[in-house]
Parts: structure tokens; C-alpha cells; sequence
């Protein structure tokens, strides 16, 4: 996908330097870089290469590893081309893992230097380019029309998020764990990083500056610095091909804004990616001979008392419980890419969670039997329904990537869930899926005060709310509700006490109700009723938070109409309502009927194996939104794309599961959990298809990892 978008990009800016200029003048560009410039541009980026390869060293020996810098530049050299030739972030981690593992450096250790380093680069780049754009415009400006709505609210959203889930979730946990490790000496290693931050970041700048200099001498030096900041960090961005296209683009971009040409901005662009990874393999070649033969050394005792596997365990998994909310869309130049925030966290995970079993030597163990055989079966008849496909109509990116690949990012969120829990046990299970009730119950809250605030009848962007159909950070409001039915299960079963529980389900009823999802208000109010049988909930509660809910949603329906009456100083109209759509429109009932039927037809025709992967969106009828149809319903389109076999191959194991967590929910936690979240999925997927939600396979995967003893002692809390 990242070569896709800087194959994308980097052809379109070429495209268009051509156009509009020539390939003489790109030509000529080159050209102008005499013999002395060329060999400080190499000189410059070689020293940026050092420099990062000192920050390594530095901020590996905060960990208690020293592994020399011979090493240190070997990894950071073998790490940056092998995240250019890679995806970059798993990439570089493989061959940073491979090199440090030879002096010793467990690979978690790695993995916490690398998002360090990465993590204060972000920081000072970021503000470096924040500095540079304001100095060449003046200011700095979002449109909302064009996206900058939508980068405030994902903003807000994620401090939102992050402080619900620290209230009720990771708050006392973190505090008790970084508490002891705010020193004075803390403070100086966190100085001494920005400053290598920098140091790092000069050499570069240099070669960008004096290259663009040469080629467009008219333009102020101090432009080209504030225009080289922004470049750098769009090309840090990680969502290209080691940062090819975006470097481009945003060069052309910024220093087009202060008057160098398209042409020889591109030519500046290219020159430095090209001598960048140049410096890169020139220092991984002198230095990996050395560095990475003979065997890896045992991991070495360290005196600092910082297990970084274990830290790796609680951190990721926490996060990902508050990054998983945010499925965004990332402009690369010619369209949107849409990813998650948490999918890079659970492949790390993921990864984390193999390395473990691999050295205990057995499989994951589950609560449940045959969860491994069954996993096995699933992704089998997936790959013999990808092969149908491609027999039947050819290879298609959304059978291969979306839906393939894609079931292999749900099992990296169930090993993410499952990681969290083998190393940190009832405690992990329990602050994950208490952060991930909070972080969803803060975000309901956002949503329902921009609702609120629209029908006060102030002006909102529709690209920050669409009353009675919020879709918060889900890209559709269906999925916004499923988000919530797994928090309300996480809500019902793990939060104490009665007001804090009254309270963060009367914000996800609230936000049931701004969503609109018919399906949702269902599978809500089953999951209540099973919530209500297996007593981890009581009526009085519940009855109170749909009280509580329903007041909140009755004054905002009626607001509207009180500013048409001028009951209020600010002006407004009956068309704020935020009161959602109760009955579906014609054509949205149109839209679901002829899924389910295409998707039946397809099954009475290729009844035994199905049509192949992708089959019904390969048909190409279009939504009322202009995007090929998908069908809605799970069990529909296992029918129809797998036949009875893949349909029974995935139906069976999720059918023993739920029978046997629904017998045991009264007396454990873990299994009121799988019972309440598989009672969601069943009835919300009849309608809609949600087997690619990450939301369920984070909780199940949590869940399924507990064993029963931890999980029945601590039942009695559920009925707190």
C-alpha cells in the first residue's frame, strides 16, 4: 500500500513538473549541481546518517545496552534500507532487531529506542515545519473545506480519548508506574535527546537548503530554510515508500510558495532521497561485516529495573484500545488513503505475541478449546476463496488487501487483546477494557456536544457533525454504534460503582441516539437484556442511564425549535435538528434489499464453496454514495462468497464459543464479555456486515486469553 501511494504521488509530480516545464528543465536542474555541491550534499547527509546513528547509541544506552556505535551505525543504516525496501516502520524494526540482537539488545529494547527516537523527531520536526509554514504564509490556516475541519476534530477527538480512557482505564496504573521515573535525570536524557533531535536534523536541512539554493539562487535563505522544515516532516510521515512522493510533493509545494520552480524543486527532492539512501548504504556497508556475523548474544542482565518487554505488553495494547476509534482518511495528492491509527500498534503487537509463543514452544492457550484449530480453518477457506475468485474473475486489490490481508490485521487486534493479558493478566484485562469503555464514552461525549452545539444554531462545518447520523471517527455511523456496543459491553461488566457507571452509559446512550443506527439501538437494547439475565447489570441502573439519556436527547430535539421561537440571543432554524431518521429512506432500504438478494443469488449459484472472495463488489453496483456496493449482512455474504462450507467453517467455532462463555457468564467477567460482544456482533451483523470491525477483535482476543481461574475470581466485581 505505501509503494502504491509513493508510486501514486511521485508519478503524479512528475507528471505534472513535466507538463508544465519540460524534461529539459528538470534536466537542466541536475545539471546546475557542480562537482563541490554535490560533494557536500553527500558530506551533509553522511553526517546526518552519523548523527543518527549517535542518537541510537545515546538513547540504547539509556536502556542499559551499550552496543557501541561500529553497531549503532549498522543498525540505523541496515534499518533505513530495509525500511525503504519493506514497510518502513516493521522494516526498519527487523533489521535494527537483527543487528542489536548481536550485542545482546533484546528486540523490545529495540522497539522502545526506535519509537523514542521517533516520537521526539516527530516532536521537533513537526514544530520546525509548524515554524516554517508560518514563516513563509505569514500564518497558519485550515480550511474546513478542505480537510482542516476534520484534522481539528481528529485533534480533539484524540485528546478526548486519551484523557476518558486515563480517567476511568490506565490513569492510576501510569501514574504509579512513571511517577518514580520523573528525576532531574530523566529530565536531562529527554534534553539530551532533542538536542541529538536536532543535531540530526541540521545536516539535512543544509543539504536541502544549499541544494535548492543552487538550482533557484534568488530565493532567500531564510525561505529555503522554513520551506526545508515543512519537507522534512512530510516525508518522516510514514505512509510512502521511505518517503518518496510525499518528499516530493510537499517540496514542490512549499517551494513553490517562495518562487523556485516545480522543476528544480523536484530535482532537490530527488537528489536528496536518492543521497539519502546513498548515505545510508555507505554506512551500513562499512559497518554491518563487522556487526552482525556470529550469533545472537544472550540478553545481558541490566541494572536498570525496566523490563521493556513487559512495559511493550501494557503500553501497546492500552493505546491501541484508544487509537482503534480513529479510522481516518489520509490525503496523498490524488485521493484519500484510509487507514486506522491503531493498525501499525497491533502488528507490532501481533508480532510481540507470535515472538512469545514461539519461545515457550507451544501454541497460544485460550479459554475455550479449539480457538487455534478454528482460526487455522478460517484463514484457509479465506485463501481458498481468494484462489476462487481469482479463477472466476481475475485478481482484485479489495479481495487481495481488503479483505485477505485484512483478516490478518483482525487476528493482529485479537493477538493485541491476547498480549495484554499473557503478560499482564486480570489486571492488563481489566485497564484495557476499562481505558477502552472511557476513551469510547469521551468520544460520545464530543459528538453529542457538537450536536448540541449545531442546534444552538451555531455554524458548524458539516464536515465536523451530521446530526442524527454521527459517525464520530468511523467513517459511518453504523460502525460508530458497533464502537459503542463493545464499550457498553466493557461498561456493563468491568466499571464499579454506580455513578461513574450511570454516567458512561448514559453518554453512549446519547450516542446511540445522535448516531441513528437502527441496527444499534437494537443490538443495544439485547445486549442490555443479556447484560439485565447474566447480572453484571441491574434495571434500576439501566433505567436510569435511559432516563438520564432520554432528557439529553429531548432538548436537543426541541432546541432547534426555540431559536426559531427567538427564545435565545442567537439565531437559528428548524434545519439544526439533530433528531435522527427513524424509519430508512427508500433508497437506503433499497440499497440493503438488493445486497442480500445479489448476495442469495450468488450463493444459490456456487452453493458448496461460493463465488469467490470479493465476487459481489467485483459486480460493481453502486451505493447512492458512488462506491460499489457491498452486501449487508455476515451471514449473507459468507453464503455468498464461501458457500455453506466457508459459512459453517466460521458459524460452528463462533457458535461453541458463545454457547460455552454464555453458560459460564454469571460466574466470570472474561466470559460475560465474549457473551455480551458476540450478542452484539450476531444481531447487528444480520443487517450489516461487521466482521472487519477491530473493535470485537480487540475484546475478544482479551478475553479469550484469560484463563478461568483468573477470570472466576474475579466474577464477583461484574456485579458491583
Amino acid at each position: 500500500m505505501r509503494a502504491a501511494v509513493s508510486i501514486v504521488l511521485f508519478g503524479t509530480v512528475v507528471a505534472l513538473v513535466v507538463r508544465y516545464y519540460g524534461v529539459g528543465d528538470a534536466l537542466d536542474g541536475v545539471r546546475k549541481l557542480s562537482p563541490l555541491t554535490v560533494s557536500f550534499i553527500v558530506a551533509a547527509l553522511l553526517a546526518n546518517a552519523l548523527a543518527a546513528a549517535l542518537r541510537f547509541e545515546v538513547i540504547a544506552t539509556f536502556t542499559g545496552h551499550s552496543i557501541g556505535f561500529r553497531r549503532a551505525m549498522a543498525a540505523v543504516g541496515a534499518g533505513s534500507l530495509a525500511g525503504a525496501i519493506f514497510f518502513q516502520i516493521a522494516g526498519q524494526l527487523m533489521a535494527r532487531g537483527f543487528v542489536a540482537s548481536r550485542a545482546g539488545m533484546p528486540f523490545a529494547a529495540v522497539v522502545v529506542v526506535t519509537a523514542y527516537e521517533r516520537i521526539v523527531a516527530a516532536i521537533v520536526s513537526g514544530l520546525l515545519a509548524l515554524a516554517g509554514a508560518w514563516f513563509i504564509f505569514g500564518r497558519l490556516y485550515l480550511d474546513q473545506n478542505a480537510g482542516g475541519a476534520e484534522l481539528i476534530k481528529i485533534m480533539g477527538g484524540l485528546i478526548f480519548a486519551a484523557t476518558g480512557g486515563a480517567l476511568i482505564g490506565y490513569g492510576p496504573t501510569a501514574a504509579r508506574t512513571i511517577a518514580p521515573l520523573m528525576t532531574r535525570h530523566f529530565a536531562r536524557r529527554c534534553l539530551g535527546v532533542i538536542g541529538l533531535t536536532l543535531i540530526v536534523q541540521i545536516p539535512m536541512m543544509a543539504a536541502y537548503v544549499v541544494t535548492a539554493h543552487v538550482l533557484s539562487p534568488q530565493t532567500p535563505i531564510a525561505d529555503l530554510v522554513a520551506a526545508s522544515a515543512i519537507v522534512m516532516f512530510a516525508a518522516s510521515v510514514p505512509i510512502s515508500f521511505a518517503g518518496w512522493g510525499v518528499r516530493e510533493m510537499s517540496a514542490v509545494i512549499a517551494l513553490g510558495a517562495i518562487g523556485v520552480a516545480g522543476s528544480n524543486a523536484l530535482t532537490a527532492a530527488v537528489v536528496i532521497g536518492a543521497g539519502s539512501m546513498l548515505a545510508m548504504a555507505v554506512i551500513a556497508a562499512f559497518s554491518l561485516p563487522n556487526s552482525a556475523n556470529g550469533r545472537p548474544r544472550t540478553e545481558q542482565p541490566i541494572s536498570e529495573s525496566i523490563n521493556y518487554s513487559h512495559v511493550l505488553a501494557w503500553v501497546v495494547p492500552i493505546t491501541a484500545a484508544i487509537f482503534v476509534l480513529f479510522q481516518i482518511y489520509v490525503p496523498v495528492g490524488s485521493g484519500l488513503l484510509n487507514v486506522n491509527l491503531a493498525d501499525l500498534l497491533a502488528v507490532l503487537a501481533a508480532a510481540f505475541f507470535v515472538l512469545k509463543a514461539f519461545k515457550q514452544r507451544h501454541l497460544p492457550r485460550w479459554r475455550v478449546d479449539y480457538v487455534n484449530v478454528s482460526i487455522a480453518a478460517a484463514t484457509l477457506i479465506l485463501g481458498v476463496g481468494l484462489l476462487i475468485g481469482a479463477a472466476r474473475f481475475g485478481w482484485t486489490n479489495w479481495a487481495l488487501i481488503n479483505r485477505f490481508l485484512g483478516w490478518f490485521v483482525l487476528l493482529a487486534f485479537g493477538a493485541t487483546g491476547a498480549l495484554a493479558v499473557v503478560e499482564g493478566g486480570k489486571d492488563a484485562f481489566r485497564v484495557m477494557l476499562l481505558t477502552y469503555a472511557g476513551a469510547t464514552a469521551a468520544v460520545a461525549l464530543l459528538e453529542g456536544a457538537l450536536a448540541f452545539t449545531n442546534a444552538l444554531g451555531i455554524g458548524l462545518s458539516y464536515h465536523l457533525i451530521d446530526p442524527g447520523n454521527a459517525a464520530a471517527f468511523a467513517q459511518n455511523h453504523n460502525f460508530f454504534a458497533f464502537q459503542l456496543l463493545m464499550a457498553l459491553t466493557a461498561t456493563l461488566v468491568m466499571v464499579r460503582g454506580d455513578n461513574v457507571r450511570t454516567f458512561l452509559l448514559t453518554l453512549m446512550l446519547v450516542g446511540f441516539w445522535f448516531a441513528g443506527s437502527r441496527s444499534g439501538w437494537i443490538s443495544a437494547a439485547f445486549v442490555i437484556a443479556a447484560s439485565i439475565y447474566f447480572r453484571v447489570a441491574t434495571p434500576r441502573q439501566i433505567a436510569t442511564a435511559v432516563a438520564f439519556a432520554g432528557i439529553a436527547a429531548a432538548v436537543a430535539a426541541i432546541l432547534p425549535a426555540v431559536q426559531t421561537y427567538g427564545l435565545s440571543g442567537i439565531q437559528g432554524g428548524a434545519d439544526s435538528v439533530v433528531t435522527p431518521r427513524i424509519v430508512p429512506t427508500d433508497a437506503s432500504t433499497h440499497e440493503r434489499l438488493v445486497s442480500i438478494w445479489g448476495g442469495l443469488e450468488l450463493f444459490a449459484a456456487h452453493p458448496i464453496f461460493g463465488a469467490g472472495l470479493g465476487a459481489f463488489r467485483n459486480e460493481m453496483i453502486l451505493a447512492q454514495s458512488g462506491i460499489p456496493l457491498l452486501i449487508h449482512s455476515t451471514p449473507v455474504w459468507l453464503l455468498a462468497e464461501f458457500g455453506i462450507v466457508g459459512f459453517l467453517i466460521f458459524a460452528v467455532p463462533a457458535s461453541y464459543v458463545w454457547v460455552t462463555e454464555w453458560l459460564r457468564a454469571r460466574q466470570s467477567q472474561a466470559s460475560a464479555v465474549i457473551a455480551l460482544c458476540c450478542v452484539a456482533f450476531a444481531v447487528m451483523s444480520g443487517p450489516a456486515d461487521m466482521v472487519y470491525q477491530r473493535t470485537f477483535w480487540l475484546l475478544i482476543g482479551a478475553a479469550l486469553a484469560m484463563p478461568r481461574e483468573h477470570a472466576l475470581s474475579a466474577a464477583e466485581t461484574a456485579r458491583k
